[in-house]
Parts: structure tokens; sequence; C-alpha cells
């Protein structure tokens, strides 16, 4: 893979084509993406939304006995940087680049930040972030991970996040898993073949569901999802195949296993829902080596299903029409569950597509065509896009979630709860039809005033969104 050589991977715009601003339905956008060049589009106003910065964060803040330092100053940027840490995971420190320091430099700073780090933690791993100021001021990072790598005898990691390269978070998520495969996923010549499949899930995925149906199915696994190890990411190399729990998280490093390693990876759709889970399973268990007998995996399945399908006759959607807004692989797996359930589809709204998601979308073309939002971090667009709308359900995070619920329409919030796997049918039915039925709330929040005026929600969904001009 000779991105591994270079000093940063590509963006997911020159790789895959992603797009962050969209508007149209799901057969438009899959004639999109299957385009040799697609068309950029920019938003010539945007509210917020998060970067590559912060997707480094999050995975940074999963991986154990590790120890980030943020290269950067302080202020606003640092403080939403802290919120993300402070969510949970591995230790952390920020350098506090100070005006002289971004003209003058501030590689004693993160000299001291390592030594801190070091003296405090006693890391397995230490890992520099570099930010925006530091992109710009040109910091040499290399050198200081160079020099206390050799005195410490621990790797010590640059990370290089711009914050600006590319539109897409998970980006963030490139950067890192490039870092390791160049810095420290070296193949040991003497390991033997590990005979597993990669269970690989990133930031903050929820996997007791799913993890509980693999050992019920006697499926081997090297568990790469949730909080991750630096052994298990070095296990990686010697396993016989790998499958993603969310593929847009992990697809880095999925293919830098398949192209440097031959390790294969499953291109199966996320474990939700009943036949979303049977067929990941399945898939899993076709790779060599990490299943038990054929007839144990069989029998689970059959077993799991069997105990889901009971509970689901409680929980039908009959015919409501559904909005729902997540990442790509977790809203694709999702809308599929809720066809299980009797319900409609009636929009996507994601957080970026890009080519490897036409697949997906040509089967929901085939289906009820959708309309596709891509508005990560636009609450006017989804606002706008819900009134003219008019769903019975909205299904995505918390904080999205409220503004659903203040234009009147019932909401589920799925932030706490596992989707993956036979447990997380049991346990998302039940969330969206409470929602479907219980509308006392939206209805309470919708009576006030709204959030933005009626000249702008009376205009298109994608009245802001340009074709970029080169």
């Amino acid at each position: 893979m000779n991105e591994i050589r270079q000093r940063l991977p590509r963006t997911r715009e020159k790789r895959r084509g992603a797009l962050t601003a969209f508007y149209g339905d799901s057969a438009a956008l899959a004639d999109e993406l299957e385009k040799e060049e697609t068309r950029q589009r920019i938003r010539t106003y945007s509210e917020t939304g998060d970067d590559e910065v912060i997707g480094a964060i999050r995975l940074l803040g999963r991986i154990r006995g590790s120890v980030t330092i943020i290269h950067s100053p302080p202020g606003c940027g640092a403080i939403k940087l802290e919120d993300e840490l402070r969510a949970g995971g591995s230790p952390w420190l920020i350098t506090n680049i100070e005006e002289n320091d971004s003209i003058l430099g501030a590689d004693d700073k993160l000299r001291e930040a390592v030594d801190r780090a070091y003296r405090t933690w006693r890391p397995e791993i230490i890992f520099i972030l570099a930010t925006p100021v530091v992109a710009i001021n040109n910091d040499d990072i290399q050198s200081a991970a160079t020099e206390k790598e050799d005195q410490y005898g621990i790797p010590v990691v640059p990370v290089y996040a711009a914050g600006f390269r590319s539109k897409t978070a998970v980006y963030g998520y490139d950067l890192v898993f490039h870092a390791l495969a160049k810095y420290v996923l070296k193949k040991d010549p003497d390991a033997l073949p590990l005979p597993a499949v990669n269970l690989i899930g990133t930031a903050g995925t929820k996997t007791s569901h799913i993890i509980r149906d693999l050992d019920g199915a006697g499926i081997s696994y090297n568990n790469l999802s949730g909080s991750l190890s630096i052994a298990a990411l070095k296990q990686s190399l010697n396993a016989f195949a790998s499958i993603a729990i969310d593929k847009d998280d992990s697809r880095f490093l999925l293919e830098w296993l398949e192209e440097a390693h031959g390790i294969v990876h499953l291109e199966e759709t996320a474990p939700i829902g009943l036949a979303g889970t049977e067929r990941w399973l399945l898939a899993a268990a076709r790779s060599a080596g990490a299943a038990g007998s054929a007839e144990q995996v069989r029998a689970y399945i059959e077993e799991a299903k069997a105990a889901a399908v009971t509970d689901l006759e409680w929980h039908r959607l009959d015919g409501a029409s559904v909005f729902i807004d997540l990442p790509p692989e977790q809203a694709f797996g999702v809308a599929e569950f809720v066809e299980e359930l009797g319900g409609k589809v009636a929009a996507l709204s994601l957080t970026h597509a890009d080519s490897s998601h036409v697949v997906r979308l040509r089967e929901w073309a085939g289906r009820s065509n959708p309309q596709v939002f891509i508005q990560q971090g636009q609450p006017f667009e989804k606002i706008n896009a819900l009134g003219k709308l008019k769903p019975d359900l909205y299904i995505g995070r918390g904080e999205a979630a409220v503004w659903a619920a203040r234009a009147g329409i019932a909401a589920a919030a799925v932030d706490s709860v596992d989707v993956y796997g036979f447990g997380g049918v049991q346990e998302l039915a039940p969330l969206l039809t409470k929602a479907l039925r219980n509308p006392s709330l939206s209805r309470y929040l919708s009576a006030g005033s709204s959030s933005y005026r009626a000249g702008w929600l009376s205009k298109s969904v994608n009245w802001h969104i340009k074709q970029e001009v080169k």
C-alpha cells in the first residue's frame, strides 16, 4: 500500500469521491458517486460540523495503554477537544501553544509534554496529534517523536490532523490507522497464523450483543472493537480475515490489512436487524478458520432469530414513514430493520457518502428510493427537510433528535442503544415503537416558537448547497 510511505493518506474525497453536501434521491446519489470524478459541493452557509481532528480524537481516546498529546493552543478549539476526550478513554495533555510559539515554534513544549506523559502514566504508546496551528507553523513533530522514542523505548507516534484537508470526520480515523500502520504495526516473521477473524469496530462502537452472538455461534475472533489494544492490533496481521461492525470508520485499516498482508476483508453490511445480523454472522463463519461447526452456527442463528421474532410481534411500525439520520453504515442497517418492522423509509440523512456506498444506494433505489440528505451538523437544513417530508418517526442521535421533536415529529435517539446483533433487535424495536406511540413530548416541544424564521424554512432544502467552481 503505497500510501504508507507517504506522510499522510489521501483524503476520502480523493480516494472515494466522498460528498459532504447533497440533496436528492437514492438513485441520483448513486449515479453521482459512480462518475469518474464526483461534483464536489460547498455550502454558502454552514452552522457546524465535525472535522478530521475530532475524528482522530475519538479513535485515539479508544486505544488502551496510550496517552495523546494534543499539540495545540488553548481556547475554544481545545475546549471542544476536551469535551470529546472527557467522554472517556485514554489520558491526554494539551501543549497550550501561545502566540509566540505559533511564530517561533513550540518544539520545547512538545518535548516537555512527552516527558510529563511518560512520567505520569508510563504508557505503552504516546501519540502526538498535530492540529491546524501546527499545520501552519510547521513544527518538527517527527524529530521530537523520534528523539523521545529512543529515550523511553516506546512508540511515540505523530498523527497529522490539520483540520482542513478533508470535510469528512472519518478521515481522522484514516490518519490514526495510517500512523499505526506506518510506525507501529510490523509483522513478526515468527508469529503463527491466528485462526480467527478480526472483529473491527472503532470509536465508541457498542459490541456486547454482537460479541454474545459470535460466542454463541462458536466463531473465533480477534477483538478490535470498542476499546482497542496495541496487542490485538498487532495480532490482526496474522488473522485469516477481517469483518467490520461499521466499515465507514475502519475502511483504511481493512484495506491496508488486505493490500499489505493479504487478510481479506469481508464486504458485509452492518449486523443490524434480523436479516442483517444473520448475513453478517454467516459471512464471519465462512471465513477460513473462524468458525466452529457449521451446525453450531446455524443452530444458534435459528434459535436467536426465533426469540427475537416473538418479541417483534409487539413492535410493528405498521406503515409509518421514517426519517433516518445516522452515519451511512448504521443508516442503511437501521433502514433495513425499519422495513422488517413494517415501516417505510422516507429519507436517509447521512454524514457523508462515497463510492463504497453505491451498492447500498442502488438497493434502496429499487425499494422506496428514499430522499437522501448529506448534512452533518446542519440543523437548519434538517428542520427544513423534516418540515417538508413530515415523517411519522425520526431516528437519530440525541442532539439532533431534539430538533426533530421541536418540529413536532416523534423522535427516537439511539446513542445509548447497542443496535448490533440479535440483542440489538430486541433493544431497538421497543425504542422505536415507544417513540411512535407516545408523541406527547414532541407535541409539547413543537408548541413553542421555531428556532428558525419562516423565510428560511420556506426555501428549498438545498438552497445553500452549490456546486464547487474550479
